[in-house]
């Protein structure tokens, strides 16, 4: 396996590969860095005939806190309408390229899963979480929309998506296995185990096997335009970072700091009905 420095990618069984996200200090904080390598990891996977499945997980306290908003240029620092729906359709054909990957990827989800973090889940095949996984968009309430809603509107519905995107309140994991975000919830100190058993059982069915019941589901969301919804939806984003709130709080980012930023942003929002 290649050396990377934010990511961790190794096979651990027969047939089977994880990728770990190795940004702890930061939450794994989805930087330049991590992304790119994620590409790579993306590629090896895919060109692998040993492998069958691939297990995403995050090291630390949790699978990923979104995008390092301290490793990305952002609206108010001087970039330009065109530049940004250009970076926001690059977004966009990441996260379908992981979603389009001919095997199965499997996350393995504990603690914060927000923002980018959770576009990165909603394209793998399958999500498996803690009960201590929390799973939303907070930074809409300052920054933007997300440029492929995560696929939430597709796995649990406009309403449901409405409900926690318009007010950037996080998500449970027992509400997001109700809804159906994720597939199955287990007690942190099992989620490990019980993800691993899961991908034996797939590893088990040969990958050509697999890679036609992919595709056959995958369809299904190419038939209903999901691709083009995505592809609308970055271009909300980049008219989203042209309103004034957004402005507004970006400035307040670069005199506060971003920490300060942030803690002005949710502190309305500390005290929930």
């Amino acid at each position: 396996m290649a050396d990377f420095e934010t990511v961790v990618y190794e096979k651990i069984e027969d047939k089977i590969v994880r990728l770990t996200l190795n940004r702890p200090e930061k939450l794994n904080a989805l930087s330049p860095k991590l992304l790119s390598e994620l590409d790579r990891v993306m590629e090896d996977y895919e060109r692998d005939n040993d492998a069958s499945v691939m297990i995403i997980r995050g090291a630390g306290r949790a699978f990923s806190a979104g995008y390092d908003l301290q490793g990305t240029q952002q609206p108010g620092s001087g970039f330009t309408v065109t530049n940004d729906r250009l970076g926001l359709h690059k977004t966009i054909e990441r996260w379908q390229r992981l979603w389009t990957i001919n095997k199965p990827t499997i996350a393995q989800v504990h603690g914060y899963c927000l923002a980018g973090g959770t576009e990165f889940v909603g394209h793998c095949d399958i999500v498996f979480a803690s009960e201590d996984a929390l799973f939303g968009h907070p930074a809409g309430r300052a920054l933007g929309i997300l440029p492929t809603l995560s696929m939430w509107p597709v796995l649990m519905g406009p309403r449901k998506t409405k409900e926690y995107f318009f007010t950037g309140d996080m998500m449970p994991a027992s509400e997001a296995l109700e809804w159906h975000l994720i597939n199955r919830v287990f007690p942190r100190e099992k989620l490990e185990e019980e993800t691993l058993a899961y991908a034996r059982r797939v590893a088990m069915v040969p990958a050509c096997r697999l890679m036609l019941h992919k595709a056959a589901g995958n369809r299904y969301l190419d038939v209903i335009g999901i691709r083009a919804a995505e592809q609308s939806s970055a271009d909300i984003d980049c008219i989203a970072h042209q309103t004034d709130a957004v402005k507004n709080w970006m400035k307040m980012s670069r005199e506060k700091g971003l920490k300060g930023a942030l803690a002005e942003r949710d502190r309305p929002f500390a005290k929930r009905s």
